[in-house]
Parts: C-alpha cells; structure tokens; sequence
C-alpha cells in the first residue's frame, strides 16, 4: 500500500525537513476544557441546521490521502467552512505539532452524515510543525486564531490552546478508540474553539496560525476555496 508522504519542516526550516507518511487521520470534536464553550460550539453548530451529537467529544476516521499542505481547495458550492485546530502527527519516536484546519461540508453535516461530510474536502496543515517535547512547557500559552476573508479581513476564531483538551489527554481517548495502540502515521485533529462570527460563512480564503510567544515562532495554515463553475 502506498501512503500520502508529506514534505514538512521542523520550526519552518526548510533545511530540516521530515518525511511524514500519513496513514490515517482521526478528526476529533466537542473537546474544549470548558464545558460552556463546548456548549456555545454545539449551539452554533445546530442555528445552522447540524444536530447535536449523543456524545461528547466525538472521533470520526478519514483517509490519511486526504491529508494536504496545499493551499488551495475546490467545492461544489458555499456550504462549507474551515475550523481552526491544533494537529498532532505521531510519529515513531516523536510527536509533531502542526497548525490545521477540518474543512467541513455544513450541508452534509446537516443531514447528520458527519462521517461522510469530513471525507467531501481535504484537511489542511501547515508545512511547519514543532515537536512537541518543545513547547509542551508551555503548551497552554500558544494561540490559535483563524482568519476569513482576503488577506485576514476578518478574525473568525481566537483563542489560546488552554481552550482545548491537552495532547496527552487527547491522545489518551484516541487510544481508548483503538484498543491501547497508537500507529504510527496517525494524525489527531484536535477540535475546535468558538466562532466569533455567526453562521460559519463561506469564505474565499481559510487561514489558521498557532502563534508561539515564547519561542517567537508562528505555524502557518492558509489556503484558498474556489466554488466549481
């Protein structure tokens, strides 16, 4: 079986890349530590017509070939959106940190077909990744915001990584999904945080950082939408 190898580079240096073989990808959700927030998300979520799930958080597999540093994405129509997130690559003896995001088909998901809405479009992450045994110090310090609009006309999420179940108690529910093992070339999309605009517009550009004050470093995440015509 051949598997989607993606070019990344640690601390954005292009003279210190990784191979990264990507084998599945796990999009988790509704993992907020505050539980009023996670509440705030679900609400958002139903005004747009996607019901509320049995259980919280919820996990949904995807294809690791749907996996990309690319920065643009084509779509049938507006229904979509992208969402800011956090993504741990496991690697074999190291985990990397990536900034993503879980662009969603919102018609779909509507429909309650939430397995099939995360397979429509890609997941997104930056080129850039640290490793986490570097910033795990300071884990909950780094922020998270996303943009929509040209050129980050307007902020759609902010938020620090405080917001969000840490890496360890993540991985710890992924684990319980697959039976205590944790293959390597999985890739773990954290969930997101709250929008601060209403209705999850569509937009023409998607763009996410984790912004890293202490290290003064910045992971990157942008691309483009285009509705075929």
């Amino acid at each position: 079986m051949s598997y989607n190898t993606l070019e990344l580079f640690i601390d954005n240096n292009i003279r210190n890349p990784i191979y990264f073989e990507v084998k599945k990808i796990i999009n988790a959700g509704y993992t907020g530590r505050n539980q009023e927030e996670v509440m705030k998300h679900v609400e958002e979520l139903k005004k747009i017509g996607v019901p509320a799930p049995d259980e919280i958080p919820t996990y949904f597999l995807k294809s690791g070939k749907k996996l990309t540093t690319e920065n643009y994405c084509e779509v049938i129509d507006k229904d979509n959106t992208g969402e800011a997130e956090y993504v741990l690559l496991i690697a074999k003896d190291e985990i990397y940190v990536a900034a993503g995001s879980d662009h969603t088909d919102r018609k779909l998901e509507a429909l309650n077909h939430i397995p099939k809405a995360k397979q429509v479009t890609p997941n997104f992450i930056s080129r850039g990744v640290w490793r986490y045994e570097d910033v795990k110090d300071h884990w909950d310090e780094i922020k998270l915001t996303a943009w929509i609009g040209k050129n980050k006309q307007k902020v759609y999420q902010d938020a620090t990584l405080a917001a969000i179940m840490s890496p360890e108690e993540l991985i710890k529910r992924v684990r319980q999904l697959t039976g205590g093992k944790l293959e390597e070339g999985t890739v773990i999309f954290s969930g997101t945080v709250g929008a601060l605009v209403q209705g999850a517009p569509f937009s023409e550009e998607f763009h996410v950082e984790l912004i890293d004050g202490k290290r003064n470093q910045t992971l990157s995440c942008k691309y483009e939408i285009k509705v075929l015509d």
